[in-house]
């Protein structure tokens, strides 16, 4: 009985020892095939933000509603229109005339790619106001979006 467990031992020992030497594949490889098969290689910088982006929507450079709380400093930005492209913000201001007609004022309020604003600035705290941004390429080209802007006061 001794011999036939010590002959049993010694094959699964053998047995053990063949198969693991017939993986191809160590642990770092098996890892490595798992990386390229599902994950790129490489770090790819994200494409910039422009208006010949294949994924660029005109409707879409502002957010639909834009919060800006009462004396705090709120950054936007336009997408790139190229080398010579003109940009505007454009702050649409309920008021009321003389006569008590409502109108929209309009005031610009920045020209370049990037607006730095602290509200309320020109808007109004208890109203519904518009920033509307346009973007025009060197070739005549223009983009425009509007959103709707309220002043959170704490």
């Amino acid at each position: 009985m001794k011999k036939v467990l010590r002959l049993v031992l010694m094959i699964s020992i053998i047995s053990l020892t063949l198969s693991i030497s017939a993986c191809s594949n160590s642990y770092n490889d098996m890892i490595d095939g798992f990386n390229k098969k599902y994950f790129k290689k490489g770090y790819l910088p994200p494409e910039p933000y422009t208006t010949s982006s294949k994924d660029f929507k005109e409707g879409e450079m502002l957010d639909e509603i834009i919060s800006m709380k009462d004396d705090s400093l709120t950054i936007l930005t336009a997408p790139d229109g190229g080398e010579e492209s003109t940009y505007e913000w454009k702050a649409l201001v309920p008021k009321k005339d003389k006569n008590g007609k409502d109108y929209m004022d309009s005031a610009v309020i920045g020209n370049e790619r990037t607006l730095s604003y602290k509200a309320p600035g020109v808007f109004n705290s208890d109203k519904e106001n518009k920033l509307v941004v346009t973007v025009t390429e060197k070739s005549g080209r223009q983009f425009t979006d509007t959103a709707k802007v309220f002043i959170e006061i704490e």
